[in-house]
């Protein structure tokens, strides 16, 4: 099976998530980048991976309007470079952004990318920095 570079940060991520002891991460039918996360947080998780420069995702309109009908937590996980590297916004964030700054494709995704696009945030680098945060949860 051949799979895009950005799949395989996903999936390191995902595997990687599911190797800690307690945690457990699976699909759901929401989409095939939303994620369950159960462990010391249950929330779900839309993970993006892009591993070419320049570092652009493709945030899909109608897969944050499925999430925003959820009434778990959720978040939205953009990986660059490796699947430790990237950032973690929460709903409020992601709100933020759609109204204010990503602008949208006329593909329906919302076209975040690295530098003023994600100015609220800072970037992770390590599985230990998602963790610390979404432990807080």
């Amino acid at each position: 099976m051949n799979t895009s570079k950005g799949t395989r940060l996903v999936n390191d991520f995902t595997e990687t998530l599911n190797a800690l002891k307690g945690m457990s991460v699976s699909h759901t039918s929401i989409s095939r980048n939303v994620f369950e996360f159960k462990g010391h947080a249950n929330c779900l998780l839309y993970i993006k991976g892009r591993a070419e420069q320049p570092c652009r995702w493709g945030v899909t309109a109608n897969v944050i309007a499925r999430l925003q009908a959820q009434p778990e937590k959720w978040y939205v996980i953009l990986l660059f470079e490796s699947y430790e590297k990237g950032y973690l916004l929460n709903s409020k964030d992601v709100k933020h952004y759609i109204q204010n700054v990503w602008p949208i494709g006329r593909d329906g995704d919302y076209k975040p990318a690295t530098g003023s696009y994600l100015s609220r945030n800072s970037a992770l680098h390590s599985i230990d920095d998602f963790m610390k945060i979404i432990d807080n949860v």
